[in-house]
């Protein structure tokens, strides 16, 4: 039988806590990216990750929506200082570089984003073509 060709969770630039409880499971949050999620799919090329909510719901850039407690830690800060680094370096919005980020890597990725308005989905559609750079992408990934 054929086997899965893709897998769909929760994942964008910024790295969840998911050792904490939620309201669905007591053991932690579950539907989201993880290292071994990532390492998984790095040894299973013929997959591909269908990334869900990879915006965070505006997160990024609407300063009246804070982020989920999920992503109250200490790497947040230092993470979201280099993607911001990166967006002005290349004169992009913050939200093009963390899809940019997530088509371009060594991971097969699909981000699923969602839009209200026609500039927010050009916004998105923009980010395919914007490439980033070895040294770029190496800073964005050493961010903790």
């Amino acid at each position: 039988m054929p086997g899965y060709e893709v897998l769909q969770y929760h994942h964008t630039y910024l790295r969840r806590r998911t050792d904490r409880p939620t309201l669905r499971s007591p053991d932690g949050d579950i539907g989201v990216v993880d290292g071994n999620l990532l390492g998984y799919l790095r040894a299973e090329p013929a997959l591909a990750l269908v990334a869900y909510s990879p915006l965070l719901g505006g997160g990024y850039v609407r300063e009246d929506k804070p982020l989920d407690a999920a992503l109250d830690h200490p790497g947040t800060a230092r993470r979201l200082a280099a993607v911001r680094e990166v967006a002005k370096e290349m004169g992009a919005s913050v939200n093009q570089v963390v899809l940019a980020w997530l088509i371009g890597g060594d991971i097969p990725m699909i981000p699923l984003v969602g839009a209200s308005s026609v500039a927010q989905l050009e916004e998105s559609l923009a980010a395919v073509d914007l490439e980033l750079t070895a040294e770029q992408r190496a800073g964005l990934d050493a961010a903790y």
